[in-house]
């Protein structure tokens, strides 16, 4: 059994604290130990340190490298896989594939589990048993994990269950992407709704299969050796694993996960952990509801208003009603349009 942390994302939602030379997973958020730390802890207490590997860009190896080696001193280089380009899941899923059975020489029947390096777990025991059981699954499936969910969620995708199967799994009958208030509740009343939390696990048999039936251009790209590959990169499909091979295959299980899960994919999310942020210098005269962070430890006071996001870095402030944090990817976009040095 072997373990790829996903670790290439910009987090732009969680501008200006996410930086594109220092994105969310390389944060301490809400502790000792930054997001990408607290992911590799957790899946090393079920894998030996040598069996865990992380897909990344050229910029931030350097982060995943020395964040990794603060808690592993053992950690060797030649587990960080570098993306020449960022092409989405597909592509990346796909070159750690390549990189692990032509580099590392691992069985084309060996699982694999990919996990997104930014996700908030809340009970870790729960978690750690929900991938034991998941891993029991049939070594010819797709697996991935879905949460129950909480509340009517519009920022995350869904999976429609089917009928359970034998070891605690269900059949998937359908993904959907992120739908209206509406549409949510629905989903939530239901039942039959999971969150699409983007953990999975396969082994590179099922996985090239799948793709050579369902993502042929994507699969032909990556017949050729790694080092070829790596040549090319650039030039690959772009898409989402979803899109790719979990949307269409009829190989897929879904196993139900119920562990306090958020992708903290906006400030919303990131105070929903959290709270009001008890570590912030806040004074709240006639305030409530407010979220305040300074990574510069600078005095926060408010009067007045509720329902607020505050967040203050060197050379940007960011002031958000809370509700709307999905909307700061706008203001990268802005950032990327005026070519602006805050980016």
């Amino acid at each position: 059994m072997y373990s790829v942390i996903l670790c290439g994302g910009s987090g732009t939602r969680l501008w200006p604290m996410s930086r594109k030379n220092f994105p969310k997973q390389f944060l301490k958020l809400y502790g000792d130990t930054s997001l990408l730390q607290e992911t590799y802890l957790r899946i090393r207490e079920l894998l030996p340190s040598t069996h865990i590997f992380f897909v990344t860009n050229r910029e931030n190896s350097r982060n995943v490298s020395e964040q990794i080696r603060d808690i592993e001193k053992d950690f060797k280089e030649e587990q960080i896989i570098i993306e020449p380009a960022a092409r989405n899941t597909a592509p990346a899923i796909a070159l750690a594939m390549k990189y692990l059975t032509e580099r590392v020489g691992i069985d084309a029947g060996e699982s694999v589990l990919f996990l997104p390096s930014d996700h908030y777990i809340g009970n870790k025991n729960v978690y750690l048993k929900t991938i034991e059981r998941a891993l029991s699954a049939k070594e010819d499936r797709i697996g991935t994990i879905g949460i129950v969910p909480t509340k009517a969620e519009t920022g995350y995708g869904y999976i429609r269950k089917g009928g359970k199967e034998s070891n605690d799994s269900f059949s998937v009958l359908e993904f959907k992407e992120k739908p209206d208030r509406a549409t949510a509740e629905k989903y939530l009343a239901s039942g039959e709704y999971l969150w699409n939390s983007g953990m999975y696990f396969f082994n590179a048999r099922t996985f090239f299969q799948e793709l050579r039936a369902y993502a042929p251009e994507i699969a032909s790209f990556f017949e050729d050796d790694f080092a070829t590959i790596l040549t090319k990169y650039a030039s690959a499909p772009a898409v989402s694993i979803d899109y790719a091979v979990s949307e269409k295959s009829k190989r897929v299980v879904v196993f139900a996960g119920d562990f306090g899960w958020s992708d903290i994919g906006s400030f919303d999310s990131l105070a929903d952990i959290i709270g009001h942020n008890p570590a912030a210098r806040h004074i709240g005269i006639d305030s409530k509801n407010v979220y305040t962070y300074s990574t510069e430890n600078r005095l926060i006071a408010t009067i007045g208003v509720e329902d607020l996001i505050v967040v203050e870095t060197k050379g940007s402030i960011l002031i958000c009603k809370r509700g709307h944090a999905e909307d700061v990817k706008k203001v990268v976009e802005k950032l990327k349009e005026n070519e602006e040095k805050e980016l």
